[in-house]
């Protein structure tokens, strides 16, 4: 799968848990990582349903801050990403559902 932000082309790629492109720089092992050098997203290939659409969501924040070149410390980007995964397509579908009432107003 291939998508691109800001002209930047990325692209997913389901692996197995554990394996290497799924290890953080602490050595621990996730289930999501995004490489901001190579333009990779890594998903473990067990993830399916909510836990998948999370994940997803989640590394696509990171993919965006990689993208326009947007850094702040690892602590905010993690809190970031994590809520958007949560909470960002209820966002989303409010922002359509209140401009729809806008411009019928």
């Amino acid at each position: 799968m291939i998508f691109n932000i800001n002209g930047i082309e990325w692209k997913v790629e389901f692996v197995r848990p554990g394996s290497r492109y799924l290890r953080r720089s602490d050595g621990s092992i996730t289930i999501g990582m995004t490489n901001g050098l190579t333009h990779k997203v890594y998903i473990a290939d067990i993830l399916s349903g909510y836990m998948l659409d999370k994940v997803v969501a989640h590394e696509l924040v990171h993919c965006f801050m990689f993208s326009y070149d947007i850094n702040i410390n690892i602590e905010q980007e993690e809190f970031m990403a994590d809520w958007v995964s949560s909470y960002g397509r209820d966002l989303v579908y409010l922002l359509d559902d209140l401009m729809r009432m806008i411009k019928t107003a």
